[in-house]
């Protein structure tokens, strides 16, 4: 099979910019639907990586990323002196969702145990919870246990947290309970008029799938170190139709916290009325430095300065990602709105989880959370110590919030490293999956939420999977 490179633009990667992750899986899956739909048979000679980096406009690294998770999950093999080709489809892969592919190949080279997770920005393990009254978690339970508003016992103690713990003054009727902060996204994105969604670049990496199914336009804002831009957040309001997402305490995965300033300036936008603003509070418990050892805190939620703004929640950082138990804080007639669909959607939050979470909840005192914010904090300046002594290339900014560092590489080959890392026994999140307009190729985002032991194994495995990718680079022009 011999065709022009035309061919590979306009018949096999034709629309690839339009498929959801970062952008090698983009190219990963074109091919794979290719090879799948018989566009591209067995044999098939795939041109060189320089040449696809020119035909589809990316880079060579994103290229050797997206041909290395082809060929690991045997899709696409190397011939030496040759170059490469077309194996056929792998029978462990049934047929993906586009885009899905690198999700597919970490799972895949992570299913030894001995893999350290450290792409998933959550706690890793159990031994930070509050002690809990399992008699009273199901004491609550009552009736039939359908409810889309959620649990009264779980929206009393949302209620109690927000005001006490976040500053955020809330009554119970006004909380809806969710599966988890993104479930709140996947119905806001659904009941909110407009069709256009303002985020930063990077965003929280779930808000692409959140908005997915939507015709909401992703339209960036510029942020800086303290949080999106207010200027550019009301000029972007002109245009009717307008929603905001923004997570001022705790950006993720920049890992900011936004002045009282900036928040008053965009408190007014949602006042003004032109542009819906949600916020994200669900790292808003996990401020670090000296807000984690009595300090200063980070200033009062957006939600707590205009009536207008609606804020979504989750138990996931500070408590466990595995409860699946979120909320959305909203008037009417959003509120009203949002149960009506989550009606449709599931009829109501599991309430098993939802009574546990409540009493989890309750086990949130100052000095649990103080406690909390210290260990956190430690591990932070821990892995911020490890990086500079094993990867001093790399740069690194401490986040001010968060479960999470956002790492820049000396290269922008963030996808192939992924990828290498996972080989090394280490899984991180390439930036491209937290950015709406390419422009994060050279960023990693990686937790520091596990215990100390293993991020000083992980951060040992970083520096050898770098090692070895800087190798691999310097190799690549001598490839198919």
């Amino acid at each position: 099979m011999d065709q022009d490179l035309s061919w590979w633009a306009e018949v096999v990667f034709a629309g690839w910019r339009g498929r959801p992750g970062p952008r090698y899986a983009r190219l990963a899956a074109a091919l794979l639907e290719a090879v799948d739909q018989q566009t591209l048979p067995r044999g098939t000679r795939v041109p060189a990586e320089r040449t696809l980096a020119a035909v589809t406009g990316t880079s060579r690294g994103t290229v050797v990323a997206c041909f290395d998770q082809l060929v690991e999950a045997g899709v696409l093999t190397r011939r030496q002196g040759a170059g490469t080709f077309v194996a056929g489809r792998p029978s462990w892969a049934a047929r993906p969702a586009a885009g899905s592919v690198a999700t597919m190949l970490l799972r895949r080279v992570a299913e030894d145990r001995e893999t350290i997770d450290l792409s998933v920005s959550a706690p890793g393990d159990l031994r930070h919870l509050p002690p809990v009254d399992l008699d009273a978690a199901w004491g609550a339970l009552d009736g039939h246990g359908l409810d889309p508003v959620g649990l009264p016992a779980l929206r009393a103690e949302v209620a109690r947290h927000l005001t006490e713990r976040q500053g955020l003054p809330t009554d119970p009727d006004q909380l809806i309970v969710t599966s988890g902060a993104q479930e709140a996204l996947w119905l806001l994105g659904r009941v909110l008029p407009g069709n256009r969604v303002l985020v930063s670049c990077p965003l929280y990496p779930g808000l692409r799938a959140a908005m997915a199914g939507t015709r909401a336009q992703l339209v960036t804002v510029p942020a800086d170190a303290a949080g999106e831009d207010a200027n550019a957040i009301e000029r972007a309001g002109r245009v009717p139709g307008g929603v905001a997402f923004v997570m001022p305490t705790g950006h993720n995965p920049a890992g900011t916290v936004m002045p009282w300033l900036r928040r008053q300036a965009i408190a007014a936008i949602a006042d003004a009325g032109r542009v819906t603003v949600v916020e994200d509070l669900t790292l808003a418990d996990l401020v670090l430095g000296a807000a984690a050892h009595g300090g200063p805190g980070a200033p009062p939620p957006l939600a707590a300065l205009s009536t207008r703004v609606i804020a979504v929640g989750s138990v996931s950082k500070v408590l466990w990602g595995g409860l699946r138990v979120g909320w959305i804080r909203a008037g009417e007639p959003v509120r009203s709105a949002v149960i009506a669909r989550k009606s449709a959607l599931n009829l109501g939050t599991p309430v098993l989880t939802q009574a546990l979470a409540a009493q989890l909840l309750a086990g949130i005192d100052a000095g649990w959370l103080a406690a909390h914010r210290a260990a956190l904090t430690h591990r932070r300046d821990l892995v911020v110590a490890l990086l500079a002594a094993h990867l001093p290339a790399w740069r690194v900014r401490p986040p001010e919030a968060g479960l999470s560092l956002w790492a820049k590489l000396p290269l922008d080959s963030a996808d192939a490293f992924a990828l290498a890392a996972a080989r090394h026994g280490v899984t991180v999140m390439a930036g491209g999956a937290a950015c709406a307009d390419g422009r994060h190729g050279q960023f990693v985002r990686l937790s520091f939420a596990e215990q100390p032991s293993t991020l000083e194994l992980a951060a040992e495995r970083l520096a050898v999977a770098w090692e070895a990718h800087a190798e691999t680079l310097a190799a690549s022009p001598a490839r198919g």
